[in-house]
């Protein structure tokens, strides 16, 4: 269901009202509202809870309509990744506040 909402564009309704979520990054994979400490910045970019590290320029990194982290991961990351065209990795998108944006 949340995929057919994603491929045709619907918003996505639930606890955490994220509508803002770009198609590219929800795919039929999903994005969620990170607790606080679960993504961590470092001198060399984001460390999402899988244990990658996404450099500030990547382009996955994108602005958050919020003041929270969001991560668009495969469903079952770590354990299984998904083929991106940077290589075997789970991460989708990160959505990051503003001010680290």
């Amino acid at each position: 269901m949340i995929a057919a909402a994603c491929a045709s564009g619907m918003p996505l309704a639930s606890a955490h009202d994220n509508s803002w979520y770009e198609k590219q990054c929800c795919e039929d994979d999903h994005c969620e509202p990170m607790a606080d400490g679960a993504v961590r910045e470092t001198s060399k970019g984001f460390e999402v809870p899988s244990g990658e590290l996404l450099p500030y320029a990547d382009g996955r990194v994108r602005q958050s309509n919020d003041m929270r982290y969001h991560w668009c991961h495969a469903r079952d990351a770590p354990n299984r990744h998904r083929q991106t065209p940077f290589g075997a990795e789970s991460t989708i998108c990160l959505y990051v506040p503003p001010e680290l944006f």
